[in-house]
């Protein structure tokens, strides 16, 4: 039983090891930063440089690929790719990045185009007027809103392409979002009420009155 005990703590060592291994913390390189004109100037002429400490760190995707910000207010900011097979996240001072989870498996594809007052379904890629994920609601010609129904939940964040990654962590909420707040090219994560992940864009609104809302989806499995 002894030895049983031994080798059970032991797998648990290597199995935390084997874990912390797959972390990695990237810290941003400088406290603060300097910016400054470095042109040649006159004589009787100086610039006073703008100096600031680290305000923020950010994941931002940048030429089609997630890159970390360090930004320094004023002073500007400082970025590099993210580690290839890492998906990183911005924590105080730096980045928390782990590997990247294994590809997820596509449930559901397409583009929809929904009229004002109806239902849409993520999990099948369907309009509908009943049993869906969101509905497209118009209090007045100018008040819309994207309603969750039956459960599901919506994740504005950003607005920008996070993917089943990113969408799986994301925050959600319940509440109805107004069309507003999601500008055509806006990407919106999803948990649908049969709880896969799924993000949509926002392709279009028509104008005049009923309205029709263009969505391009995914949906994961």
């Amino acid at each position: 039983m002894r030895h049983f005990a031994r080798l059970a703590a032991a797998i648990a060592v290597i199995s935390a090891t084997a874990g912390a291994a797959q972390a990695e913390l990237i810290r941003c390189p400088l406290e603060q930063a300097r910016r400054t004109i470095t042109d040649p100037l006159p004589r009787g002429w100086w610039t006073t440089p703008i100096v600031n400490r680290l305000s923020d760190t950010r994941v931002q995707n940048i030429g089609g690929k997630p890159a970390l910000l360090c930004i320094y207010g004023a002073a500007g900011s400082i970025q590099r790719e993210a580690p290839r097979g890492q998906s990183c996240r911005a924590v105080s001072g730096g980045f928390d990045c782990r590997a990247a989870a294994p590809r997820a498996r596509t449930a559901a594809t397409g583009r929809l185009d929904i009229p004002q007052t109806y239902q849409f379904d993520l999990d099948r890629g369907a309009v509908t007027r009943s049993g869906a994920d969101f509905w497209f609601q118009a209090e007045t010609a100018s008040l819309l809103y994207l309603v969750p129904q039956n459960g599901a939940r919506i994740g504005v964040g950003d607005r920008s392409n996070r993917g089943a990654a990113g969408c799986a962590t994301a925050r959600y909420t319940g509440n109805r979002v107004s069309l507003r707040d999601l500008p055509v090219g806006s990407y919106i994560c999803a948990r649908t009420n049969e709880g896969r992940i799924s993000q949509f864009r926002i392709n279009g609104l028509s104008g005049g009155s009923p309205k029709t809302l263009s969505i391009g989806f995914m949906t994961w499995r």
